[in-house]
């Protein structure tokens, strides 16, 4: 079987660093705008109940996964979902044609916030939300290592999270050293971001937060810890996005007419409103 590697590291942007919040945003970047159908990768740390996505907002053309390592937050959107999460625990939101979204965290907070782009035939589907609470998170386990799989399989273990595009996002913990080898479908984009630790990122070199590993094609994948300490890394990627992909703000569409459609609508409230937004 083909082993991956690392065929690309693409510099994150260090977004926040403000001595309370660590934002970094690994997708988009100049260089790559998706990496299978992610189109949006950021990584935060923060020690008080600020945050990043706390006042009411809105979303269109995607769907938004959240993965707490730490903390917790609390959700409240337009169409009448409201929700807790806590530390391992997942959210997957299709915002479709629209829809407002707070999240309020309950104090410092450790995660991730990943957009997909849904395909140009779901980009005005009806909004729709889930929770994935952490104990109904598969996991595989291997000496040194533990592997959560939140959506898309990983040998015999399937994540909950079911997304429109076929997806693989998987956390992997591993102790000082360990190294872990998984099969992978080879038809997936697949993209290596860690969260905490180092891992070995090539000869002599130790990968952290501050990049996104682009993976070559292959049948497996094998990652390794650096033996200065423990590490945790996402494992995320899938099949390619489906048309073109563009950004305005928290709108993600195929067709600048469709953006604008999504502009007006957010305006003009059929997106829904909450707290007074939009005024």
């Amino acid at each position: 079987m083909t082993l991956r590697t690392i065929q690309a590291l693409l510099p994150a942007q260090r977004v926040i660093d403000d001595g309370d919040m660590l934002l970094w945003r690994a997708l988009p970047l100049p260089a790559r705008s998706s990496l299978g159908p992610f189109v949006f990768i950021d990584h935060y740390q923060h020690r008080s109940r600020r945050g990043i996505g706390d006042a009411p907002h809105p979303h269109a053309g995607i769907e938004v996964i959240s993965y707490l390592l730490e903390g917790g937050v609390e959700h409240r959107d337009s169409a009448g979902f409201h929700d807790r999460l806590g530390p391992g625990d997942a959210q997957w939101i299709r915002a479709g044609r629209g829809m407002l979204h707070a999240e309020q965290p309950t104090g410092g907070r450790h995660g991730l916030q990943l957009w997909t782009s849904l395909p140009p035939a779901q980009k005005h589907a009806e909004p729709a939300y889930a929770s994935f609470r952490a104990a109904d998170i598969p996991e595989i386990q291997r000496d040194g290592a533990q592997v959560r799989v939140i959506a898309g399989s990983l040998e015999s273990a399937r994540g909950p999270m079911q997304t429109a595009t076929p997806t693989l996002f998987a956390h992997i913990h591993l102790a000082p050293g360990a190294s872990v080898t998984l099969p992978v479908d080879p038809g997936m984009e697949l993209g290596l971001y860690v969260t905490d630790g180092h891992i070995v990122g090539g000869p002599g070199r130790a990968l952290g937060a501050e990049a996104l590993a682009v993976l070559s094609p292959g049948e497996q994948v094998s990652v390794t810890a650096t033996r200065d300490g423990p590490a945790s890394v996402a494992l995320l990627g899938g099949e390619p996005a489906e048309g073109p992909i563009l950004f305005s703000g928290p709108f993600v569409m195929d067709t600048p007419e469709r953006l604008a459609q999504a502009k007006h609508d957010f305006a003009s409230g059929k997106m829904g409103r909450l707290d007074g937004v939009p005024f």
